[in-house]
């Protein structure tokens, strides 16, 4: 499945639950969804998938402001079950750009690269807290997430988890050589 599919999937499965103007499907895609949409890409998506006939629009006026009200149409509908069913049945790896570095960390001396992942690693974990929140919950158990949403958040935790147990790893050996990573 190609990343446009992916994102038509994503749009189309918000558009689902409810219609939603831009501003909103903005609102989603900034807070709760595993992937980056920028919002000229998803306005350019919106645009091919109304040519499509999987979305129409009403115009609402909102003050000044007149907002485009995006809605799914059957056809819509049927295309996003498609599209559900070819990801769900589909493995495609996963990219890691930040292991590039990892592959030349040998040319680094060891104290400088445990200075540089310490800095990676306290990087993560500010990240862990700012999707922790103010409320210092696990994002893979909070309320707010039901159904295959929670499941990507917590696919995500895990991931992040994961990261953080091979840095771990990493700088064990790069601060004791002798020593077994495992």
């Amino acid at each position: 499945m190609t990343m446009t599919n992916e994102r038509k999937l994503l749009l189309l499965g918000l558009l689902r639950k409810t219609d939603m103007h831009g501003y909103m499907l903005n609102a989603h895609l900034d807070t709760t969804v595993p992937v980056t949409l920028k919002k000229p890409t998803a306005y350019h998506l919106l645009d091919v998938m109304e040519k499509d006939g999987w979305i129409t629009h009403h115009t609402e006026q909102t003050g000044k402001r007149k907002r485009k009200v995006y809605r799914l149409t059957k056809q819509g509908d049927e295309a996003f079950l498609d599209l559900l069913r070819q990801q769900l049945s589909t493995f495609t790896p996963g990219e890691h750009p930040d292991m590039v570095s990892i592959c030349f960390l040998d040319s680094l001396p060891p104290s400088e690269a445990v200075s540089l992942l310490k800095k990676r690693k306290s990087r993560i974990e500010d990240y862990i807290r700012e999707a922790h929140g103010a409320s210092g919950e696990d994002p893979a158990t909070v309320k707010d997430h039901a159904g295959g949403l929670a499941l990507a958040v917590d696919y995500i935790h895990q991931s992040v988890g994961l990261e953080m147990t091979f840095l771990d790893r990493v700088l064990r050996t790069l601060q004791d050589p002798e020593k077994p990573a495992i």
